[in-house]
């Protein structure tokens, strides 16, 4: 008898779907089933674990819905690239977010520049004073997930020479700069031509938009960042409770 389908217990009280889900995910996980690669059809599917194809279906739509498999019309269903989760409420950079990971950041722009009216007000800064503005590409497992823009307010005297592949956060705090807190606000939006440019992509897709501003020990902001994520490759997660 298959192995396979002796994992699968259509005896069980756990449904055949759920069954089924595992079986994919721990293919998935072992690397099996490799990024990208092509899985198994919905008969075969069938056939192999001897369910029905409503119970084939609900289970590939429970995987793609979680972000593990992806359906390309015409040529079949892939195993997606893994979703990065930002574990909120602590306040970290790019890079310590990303620490154990195939993750990188390549540097667009270091410069010292007229910051626009509204980073202005939000950096409560003097009339004449300039920002660092610090514009990266975000690469995670070879491939960009986002783009972050940076602004620090000038009487900071960040150095135009320093390597911001490494971390702004660890930076600043060698600087004698600490951070302490952040306000943090989560929005959706669509791509920009420059987003489609330098993410690599051909046509417009949906963003996961994060604006924040982090604050020193002394209560003052430090940073105005804009994050721009690609929404099918980047989500936030956020433990509520209620008392």
């Amino acid at each position: 008898m298959n192995q396979e389908f002796q994992k699968l217990d259509h005896n069980s009280v756990i449904p055949l779907y759920y069954q089924l889900k595992e079986i994919i995910l721990e293919k998935i996980e072992s690397g099996e089933w490799g990024e990208g690669q092509l899985i198994a059809s919905e008969n075969d599917l069938q056939r192999t674990y001897r369910v029905s194809r409503v119970t084939v279906r609900r289970t590939m739509e429970l995987l793609a819905n979680e972000g593990f498999l992806e359906k390309k019309r015409g040529k079949g269903t892939f195993v997606k690239k893994p979703i990065i989760e930002e574990n909120l409420p602590v306040l970290k950079s790019f890079t310590e977010e990303m620490k154990g990971r195939d993750a990188s950041k390549r540097v667009i722009t270091a410069a010292y520049v007229k910051p626009p009216p509204k980073v202005n007000e939000i950096l409560g800064l003097f009339p004449d004073e300039q920002v660092f503005y610090l514009k990266r590409l975000m690469i995670v497992d070879q491939t960009p997930l986002g783009i972050l823009n940076s602004y620090i307010p000038g009487r900071y005297k960040l150095s135009l020479d320093e390597d911001y592949s490494k971390s702004l956060y660890q930076i600043l705090e060698e600087n004698g700069v600490r951070l302490r807190e952040g306000d943090q606000i989560i929005e959706a939006s669509m791509s920009t031509k420059e987003e489609i440019t330098l993410l690599g992509l051909k046509t417009s897709f949906p963003t996961l938009v994060i604006k924040r501003i982090a604050y020193s020990s002394e209560g003052d902001p430090v940073e105005y960042v804009k994050g721009v994520y690609h929404a099918d490759r980047y989500r936030c997660h956020l433990k509520l409770i209620r008392y």
